[in-house]
């Protein structure tokens, strides 16, 4: 049987290349964007694939996205929590509403969407699902200039950890969060917002720069990521974390040795002991 698969942000990148991989493979795909009249995939029929209209800002429209869902699939089985933009810039070129704008996007309708997705899924029958947060290398460390983003993506991460230790095993939720390596889409220049202020002390710091030197860095396929995601949704005991890259499992066991060393360092441990 099928199952329902309600993705964010499928117009592009990540999201489009994961709802034309769960078509191809038979699920059903609810594809949500903010213009879902863009949205084009192959092998779609009225029977497998809802596009529907989707800004993650707005609560009304994700209440009325799982409304849609649930009268025509009767369920969800999964949900992806994939839609997101990039603000680029050092923070004293980025101005607070574009700040609040990151988090508006980036972490409060993962927020939303979770928590209402967790109420269809503890009470449908048969009950549980999976809930899919992409998260994010900036999660594992900070980068220059996207001191926003990260700080968004990081609210993610410890929001799925906590969220994930409130389910009873017997409603069958799990969640995760997914680490995807560098993707061969065009994210880089479609979801890129750029600080507004001129700051002169700040002039070697390019954001489009930066940008265009990670749009050279060796790509995966955006289809594998993809993949690899629609093989964790199926697992029975899915890993809180999941890297997906060999870049990004790099980055995570030098952050790992980082840390190792951090921890054996008593002079700092060391000032403050419980029983002192």
């Amino acid at each position: 049987m099928p199952r329902v698969f309600f993705i964010t942000g499928t117009s592009r990148g990540l999201g489009h290349a994961l709802a034309q991989v769960l078509l191809d493979a038979g699920e059903y795909v609810v594809a949500t964007a903010r213009n879902p009249a863009t949205l084009s995939f192959r092998g779609t029929t009225p029977a497998n694939y809802l596009p529907l209209k989707l800004d993650v800002t707005s609560t009304p429209d994700i209440e009325v996205a799982f409304t849609s869902t649930l009268e025509k699939f009767k369920r969800i089985d999964v949900v992806i929590n994939n839609a997101a933009f990039g603000l680029v810039g050092p923070l004293e070129t980025l101005t607070d509403a574009q700040i609040r704008q990151q988090f508006d996007t980036n972490f409060f309708p993962v927020a939303t969407i979770t928590r209402k997705a967790m109420g269809v899924m503890r009470t449908q029958s048969p009950p549980g699902g999976v809930i899919m947060q992409v998260s994010s290398v900036g999660t594992l460390v900070g980068f220059p200039m996207l001191s926003a983003m990260c700080a968004s993506k990081w609210a993610i991460e410890g929001f799925t950890e906590a969220v994930r230790q409130e389910m009873k095993p017997e409603w069958g939720i799990k969640l995760v969060s997914v680490k995807p390596d560098t993707l061969d889409t065009d994210a880089h220049t479609k979801s890129m917002v750029y600080g507004e202020v001129v700051v002169p002390q700040y002039a070697h710091m390019d954001g489009r720069a930066f940008v265009k030197s990670l749009m050279e860095m060796p790509a995966v396929d955006a289809a594998k990521a993809a993949k690899a995601m629609y093989a964790l949704s199926k697992m029975e005991d899915p890993p809180m974390n999941a890297i997906l890259g060999d870049n990004v499992r790099k980055i995570a066991r030098d952050k790992m040795k980082r840390d190792e060393e951090l921890l054996d360092r008593d002079d700092l441990v060391g000032l403050v002991k419980r029983n002192d």
